[in-house]
């Protein structure tokens, strides 16, 4: 066993070493590749972790506007916090923790000019993130004239002309209300299409006076039915609902074109962008459901402690990410399984190649090449892991497995020239010898 460990733990240091691999089996090789992806797993996780404290240490612009929302010198504007049972509870001084909008930088210039330092965007929105969206529903013309009707006109064409039009919805920003009167309107129009959907919603009448759903829960399910009868799908809106959700607002009105250097407080999570004073880009998520109960910004401190609570949340909500990211990473590693082992076959082919150009034969199979450059993976894998990790520091953390993968192919390559160098000075010594010795004799 005692050999077993020096030859796996000192074959990439040692070209004497190395070339016993080929004495030993497949399974170091898998051990190796195994070890290797440990090392890259960590490597992407640390990277991508640790630096976000001092990330956000070097991000003045977006401490100063989460500190203006949470910490703002005048208690009056200050917003204060708490969690309950994973959600965000948030109020103004002297009012009750309540589910609303309380700022939206973007649409308010009064917002804007108390919360945002350098021109950053702030939305803090307590709503649940099942709260359904008020939307417009149109049809765009797909022939290059962008011509748009109501979705109420598009119903009106023919088969044929509808192929002509693209269906699109655009959310209000406002949530949906519904009254007894719409809920009314919608039941009606789903009764009407079909016998079985007139079951669904004496079903869902049955349940309501038996008291097993709520009527806002009566409600939601009739307006579903209605919706989904009555619009085409919204798969490319909204991916975890079949009826737009008020939350996705924030997201198309805002992220998906594009902006940057903004913070989204909602009731489960946050969403903030920033660039640092070193020119890194970054975006994340941070979650509440790891933080513990109670208040996070306390009505009545100071604003030294609040300044402080600010930090503290931000950076805690951060790393309350850790196992989505984890799981994240996890899987990430296992798609790119087969390039890692793609990376060792051509490293292993080349080297190969070359030292069958070279003249250099002490390698006789292709399988035996295979198994000492795959005695180089695993120390490959620990120099790529340690350069996530640093690298995550100074880089755009989306950058950070291409370049560690990068650097992961180099190494393995860099020791397998070195492999060649060293095997080709070795054959040349025992050519040079086997000649000295035949011109003896």
């Amino acid at each position: 066993m005692k050999k077993w460990f020096r030859f796996f733990g000192l074959s990439f240091f040692s070209h004497k070493i190395s070339k016993e691999s080929v004495k030993h089996g497949y399974s170091n090789i898998f051990l190796g590749f195994l070890l290797a992806l440990v090392f890259l797993w960590s490597g992407f996780m640390g990277g991508d972790m640790l630096p976000f404290a001092s990330h956000y240490k070097n991000a003045p612009d977006f401490s100063a506007t989460a500190k203006a929302v949470f910490a703002n010198s005048d208690p009056a504007k200050r917003i204060f916090a708490e969690i309950e049972n994973g959600d965000l509870k948030v109020k103004k001084q002297g009012g009750e923790y309540t589910e609303g909008l309380l700022i939206n930088t973007f649409e308010s210039e009064e917002d804007k000019q108390n919360y945002s330092s350098n021109g950053f965007g702030v939305v803090v929105d307590s709503r649940p993130a099942d709260t359904l969206a008020e939307i417009e529903a149109y049809c765009i013309s797909n022939d290059g004239k962008n011509t748009i009707i109501t979705y109420e006109e598009y119903l009106t064409l023919s088969e044929v002309a509808r192929l002509n039009f693209e269906f699109k919805i655009r959310y209000t920003g406002k949530a949906l209300e519904l009254d007894d009167a719409s809920v009314a309107e919608y039941r009606a129009y789903v009764d009407s299409l079909s016998d079985e959907n007139k079951a669904a919603t004496a079903e869902l009448s049955k349940n309501l006076q038996e008291e097993k759903i709520t009527k806002n829960e009566y409600n939601r399910e009739i307006y579903k039915l209605y919706f989904t009868n009555y619009y085409p799908k919204i798969d490319s809106y909204e991916s975890t609902s079949t009826v737009p959700l008020l939350r996705n607002y924030y997201y198309h009105e805002y992220i998906s074109r594009g902006i940057s250097n903004y913070l989204f407080i909602f009731d489960d999570y946050m969403a903030g962008s920033f660039e640092t004073k070193r020119g890194v880009e970054i975006e994340f998520y941070g979650f509440y459901s790891g933080l513990e109960d109670g208040a996070l910004i306390a009505e009545g401190a100071s604003e030294d402690e609040a300044l402080r609570q600010v930090d503290s949340f931000i950076k805690k909500s951060f790393n309350a990410n850790g196992f989505l990211n984890a799981y994240a990473y996890l899987m990430n590693i296992i798609s790119l399984m087969p390039f890692i082992a793609l990376m060792l076959m051509v490293a292993a082919l080349l080297t190969y190649s070359v030292m069958r150009l070279c003249g250099t034969e002490s390698v006789s199979t292709l399988a035996d090449m295979i198994k000492i450059i795959g005695s180089f993976v695993w120390f490959s894998g620990v120099v790529a892991g340690v350069f996530a990790l640093i690298i995550g520091f100074f880089v755009n953390r989306s950058l950070i497995t291409a370049l560690a993968l990068l650097v992961f192919f180099l190494t393995l390559v860099i020791r397998s020239v070195v492999f060649v160098i060293l095997e080709n000075k070795l054959n040349t010594e025992k050519t040079e010898q086997q000649m000295s010795a035949d011109m003896e004799v």
